[in-house]
């Protein structure tokens, strides 16, 4: 997938000033209570804070690609490929200095940006989350694919049937090791029974993709009646055809879509948002559509989640626990799951069980708080002896 963000642009990382800042954060929680269907369209900075790292910031997986691009250039690079890869080269280096320890996606938590929004869906006063992140952490904040959430890119803890379209929501990374890029499958349904063809080989041989088919050969992102497949969509893929009726159906409905965190360089999914009647856009960089939107605020996702959340009136709910739908005994994990990813399997079991003991410590501490009203209450009603 070719990148289509002019090589030129502005890569510095700016923020309002406060009182600036301050005062667009008065408007969006405007919007959003005036709003009656809003959509959250979300990129890789909602899960910066996370310690996931993003695809266009100066750490970011773009950015990294676009340096190997320009050297393997060599001899052949033009005075502005010199000059651009000089200039990537040295933001990488100032923000790796900076960067905070990163963590494995399959360790990564839900941040105040996730759990504003879980918090808004919950409350009714926001609708649906569309997300090209694949690190499964609105799920872990409390969101139900397809109810609540699209992941437009997939999800590492998602097997999809492409027989029948149910989603197995597992407890380790579904992906199988070793595979060629493109390659999606993962194994037999368990519901329907739909299981790879026996021509499957796993390589392209001489064949190309087709609209997102390899014809049985591998497991393409829109082959059908091939068993199970992860949902990943690397580059140059397209996406499944559930994800993308999704995201078009829910941002048609939206009189407010807020993006948050995305560079919006992908430009075969950056139309969703402007389906909305509205449009907010949240990111630290400048994207190729700030000129579109009714709202447009320079600062990193969790700041303005919390502002939100503030000017709202309302508190983030705490990170629940989260146990996958069809998550499977750590004895019986598939043979291809690699030990790595089992024992994050374990972890998340362990961190599950954590989250469960902290909610209900919350819940000991609100019926002690509510019985000890409660007795106050009767104190001072018994107390009370009206004057004759």
């Amino acid at each position: 997938m070719a990148s289509t963000v002019d090589s030129t642009r502005v890569r510095e990382h700016s923020e309002e000033n406060e009182p600036l800042f301050e005062e667009k954060l008065d408007r969006l929680a405007k919007m959003v209570r005036r709003s009656r269907y809003t959509v959250f369209f979300t990129g890789a900075g909602v899960s910066t804070s996370a310690g996931v790292g993003d695809y266009r910031g100066p750490e970011g997986a773009w950015t990294r690609r676009k340096i190997k691009q320009l050297e393997a250039l060599g001899p052949l690079r033009s005075v502005e490929d010199e000059s651009e890869l000089r200039k990537l080269k040295e933001e990488a280096a100032r923000a790796e200095k900076k960067a905070k320890a990163r963590v494995d996606m399959c360790d990564a938590q839900p941040t105040p940006s996730h759990m504003a929004m879980a918090t808004l869906l919950r409350l009714g006063l926001a609708h649906y989350v569309i997300t090209t992140n694949l690190d499964g952490i609105f799920r872990k904040a409390g969101l139900q694919a397809h109810e609540q959430l699209c992941c437009l890119h997939g999800d590492i803890y998602v097997e999809r049937c492409t027989s029948c379209d149910y989603d197995f929501e597992r407890n380790y990374h579904v992906r199988q090791p070793e595979v060629h890029v493109h390659d999606h499958k993962v194994g037999t349904c368990a519901r329907c029974g739909s299981a790879p063809p026996a021509h499957y080989t796993g390589t392209p041989g001489n064949l190309k993709m087709q609209n997102g088919r390899w014809g049985g050969r591998m497991v393409g992102t829109r082959d059908r009646n091939c068993g199970t497949k992860d949902t990943h969509i690397n580059f140059g893929e397209l996406l499944d055809e559930v994800d993308w009726t999704e995201a078009d159906t829910h941002c048609r409905r939206a009189d407010l879509c807020i993006i948050a965190g995305t560079s919006m360089s992908l430009r075969h999914i950056t139309h969703f948002p402007f389906l909305a009647r509205r449009v907010v856009l949240v990111n630290l960089q400048p994207t190729p559509d700030d000129h579109k939107v009714a709202l447009r605020l320079w600062a990193k996702c969790d700041p303005v989640f919390e502002g939100l959340m503030a000017r709202l009136g309302l508190a983030i709910d705490p990170i629940p626990p989260w146990r996958p739908r069809d998550a499977l005994p750590l004895d019986r994990l598939p043979a291809y799951v690699h030990p790595y990813y089992k024992m994050k399997a374990q972890l998340l079991e362990q961190m599950a069980l954590l989250r469960e003991a902290e909610a209900e410590d919350r819940r000991r501490e609100q019926e002690q708080q509510q019985q000890e009203e409660e007795g106050e209450k009767e104190v001072v009603g018994r107390g009370y002896q009206p004057m004759r």
